[in-house]
């Protein structure tokens, strides 16, 4: 490839970013999905407006070369391979698997229909516009195989502009997209073979058929386990987001590579893996929030912007053409209106919210534009006939956005569908849902089983990876000892996946954690078994730890002559009002919910002892401090309710120390467990979070849990 050919690709590539952005934002702002400013940008810069008014300039920047149009088209190609691996990380298994009835009914209804509609159309279509290799037969089998593709990429994109991914319908339509898609790929494969070899290429077929489905099966069982080890062991060893963003895209290629080894589409591979790694906690909010910025950002807008590029609606201005171009659209809109109305229906599916599946499924996009290329390329279409499938691709992927919009506003909203989108958001702001990798290291057994205890309790319903990180002597009889964690896992364990690290503390302990720390951990659990005088808060190595933890630490301060378990019955949730105290509310809800425990919330108010209640001033400010109060535990109290639990709010007034007074209130209303938020302050030596903090923990004849941000 010589340099002119490097410097042109450069100057293509940038061409089409520029303007498949600007012109996605401006549909954007108009209210549009973004894919419609997208496909547009290719179609301005394709030969129907600057091929035409800039000739010499078009053949300059877009020349009718193979190396340049392969440049092109692998930059494209990866940009679906990595829409469609995002589009499956996204699957949520329990909806799709609650749909599993109905999506293969409404995919073959909608292939059907609108295939029998493409059939018949193409028997009254003028013999000009069959290729010289075609016979009508071929041709109308071709034209039927067009008629009843969706394009899933277009599919997935316009969901995503919309925001419409999380919703019921959005997953239906995914589901369904996907079989329909995958289906018509085989089609093609059966009509192809027919118009090149005249007979059915029956083992190239099977091999296509039989292959796809023996690698969804392995990728849904053994692959899963693969690629999930996989996983672990880069976050365990490089532990940064780019290793594991990295290790995603590798996967998603992998996978890519075998369906298209299988003559099927690359990216149902990357589909297929993609729903895998949905199901995978360490693969982090944040690799995939990389993974959606890289693709949406760049890599999608290429690719319908290359799409685009391809459309030449000039040959289409004569009379037959444009009357042939607006049956094809009716036809194809029709069939796929219908045969998807039809299916829904089929399985008690509302009236609108079939019509909205019809709407999306009805996109064509630029799989169409491919099915086009391959009729051109072995002769069963006309360049003409090229130009109506292409534009009729186009004009579907734009009527499905406002379609949806409309018919949406008249489709009932499921109420379970409601709650689940709600509780949804609350999980996508909540520090617990986005805590899936956690670091407990472990010094004994007593500490070991507590803090197994309760990385189980924050387990609850979903699966949580849990490091157990024994660190050892690296040198004497006890460096060759493995710590074994098995009898401290109790049954309620079972959704943590606990793995166990030996590290020698050839340096420190602190800094051996510490180090640990910075591998993109969630949460680091602690537990510090005595409160020793004179040595800082909780002790030289934990108060290192959660100075330098790469993480936010938690750490169980806990008298040795206490029982506790890590199993609490009663505890007390400190709050002082700041937003931070949500992320320790929720950890004791976890806790809560997991050991039916109660909870009270409890805000001090703490008063001079020699100031005269009776004073004007001070009454204002006592009760302006009051309704503070008030509104801080009233605010935890509600976040306890969206999650379906009763706590209690309390608020004391103390005229001492505000420590002692919640140590006092601890031990009368007999709690087990006070659990708090705390922030240490820049201090010469020691860790130190305040007076009221050092005081309930010097005064606690309980446990107690601090919770600290990473700093």
């Amino acid at each position: 490839m010589s340099s002119i050919e490097i410097l042109r690709f450069l100057l293509e590539f940038a061409l089409l970013l520029i303007a498949a952005r600007g012109l996605g934002e401006l549909a954007r702002r108009l209210g549009q999905p973004q894919v419609i400013g997208e496909l547009f940008a290719g179609i301005l810069l394709g030969p129907s407006l600057f091929g035409w008014i800039f000739s010499s300039a078009y053949q300059s920047v877009f020349p009718n070369s193979s190396t340049q149009s392969l440049l092109l088209q692998l930059v494209s190609d990866l940009g679906v391979i990595f829409l469609l691996l995002l589009s499956g990380i996204e699957v949520d298994i329990p909806i799709v698997r609650s749909k599993a009835k109905s999506a293969p009914v409404i995919a073959l209804a909608s292939v059907f229909v609108p295939f029998i509609g493409g059939y018949g159309l193409a028997q009254v279509l003028s013999p000009t516009l069959m290729g010289g290799a075609g016979n009508r037969p071929v041709f109308a089998l071709f034209l039927a195989t067009a008629m009843s593709i969706s394009a899933i990429p277009v599919i997935v994109k316009i969901l995503l502009d919309m925001d419409l991914m999380r919703r019921d319908i959005g997953q239906l339509t995914v589901a369904a997209g996907v079989i329909n898609d995958t289906s018509g790929w085989f089609l093609l494969s059966i009509v192809a073979g027919l118009a090149t070899a005249r007979s059915l290429p029956l083992t190239s077929i099977a091999i296509s058929i039989f292959g796809t489905l023996a690698f969804a099966v392995f990728a849904f069982t053994v692959g899963y386990w693969l690629i999930r080890a996989l996983i672990r062991y880069v976050d365990d060893h490089f532990g940064d987001g780019t290793a594991t963003i990295a290790a995603v895209i590798v996967v998603g290629l992998i996978g890519a590579a075998i369906t298209e080894a299988l003559h099927v589409e690359a990216y149902l591979g990357a589909f297929i893996v993609g729903v895998q790694l949905s199901r995978i906690p360490r693969v982090k909010r944040a690799a995939r929030e990389q993974l959606k910025t890289m693709t949406l950002g760049i890599f999608a807008p290429v690719f319908f912007a290359v799409a685009g590029l391809k459309v030449n609606v000039l040959p289409l201005l004569s009379p037959i053409y444009l009357a042939t171009l607006v049956l094809v659209i009716v036809v194809a809109c029709a069939g796929k209106f219908v045969g998807t109305y039809i299916g829904a229906r089929m399985v008690k599916i509302p009236k609108w919210t079939a019509v909205a599946l019809g709407s999306g499924m009805n996109a064509r996009g630029a799989v169409e534009i491919i099915v086009a290329t391959v009729g051109l390329q072995i002769g069963v279409l006309t360049p003409g006939m090229y130009s109506i499938i292409v534009l009729m691709a186009v004009a579907t992927s734009m009527m499905a956005p406002p379609l949806l919009r409309w018919s949406l506003k008249r489709a009932p909203v499921n109420p379970q569908e409601e709650a689940r989108l709600k509780q949804e958001v609350r999980r996508e702001r909540s520090f617990l849902h986005g805590i899936e990798k956690m670091l407990v290291p472990i010094r004994d057994g007593r500490n070991a089983m507590i803090a197994a205890r309760v990385a189980s309790h924050l387990a609850g319903e979903r699966g949580i990876d849990a490091t157990a990180l024994h660190v050892g002597p690296s040198r004497g009889r006890k460096a060759r000892d493995k710590f074994d964690i098995a009898p401290l896992i109790t049954p309620t364990s079972a959704q943590v996946s606990w793995q166990v690290r030996e590290a020698a503390d050839t340096e420190s302990v602190a800094s051996t954690i510490i180090a640990e720390s910075k591998k993109d951990y969630d949460l680091l659990i602690l537990g510090s078994a005595a409160r020793p005088a004179h040595a800082g808060l909780f002790g030289q190595v934990v108060d290192s730890i959660v100075r330098h933890a790469a993480c936010p630490t938690w750490v169980w301060s806990m008298p040795p002559e206490t029982a506790f378990t890590g199993n609490p019955e009663r505890i007390l949730l400190l709050t002082t009002g700041i937003p931070r105290d949500q992320r320790v509310a929720e950890l004791a809800f976890a806790l809560a919910r997991n050991c039916d425990a109660s909870v009270t919330v409890l805000h001090v108010i703490e008063s001079n002892p020699l100031s005269d209640p009776f004073g004007v001033d001070l009454r204002e400010q006592l009760d302006r401090k009051t309704s503070q109060a008030e509104a801080a535990t009233q605010y935890v109290c509600a976040l306890a309710d969206g999650l379906g639990m009763a706590v209690q709010g309390k608020v004391l007034y103390s005229r001492g120390q505000v420590g002692t007074t919640i140590c006092d209130f601890a031990r009368d209303e007999h709690f087990d467990l006070i659990m708090m938020h705390a922030d240490w302050r820049f201090s010469e030596g020691e860790l130190y979070c305040g007076n009221t903090v050092e005081q309930v923990l010097n005064t606690s004849e309980g446990p107690v849990a601090v919770l600290f941000d990473a700093f």
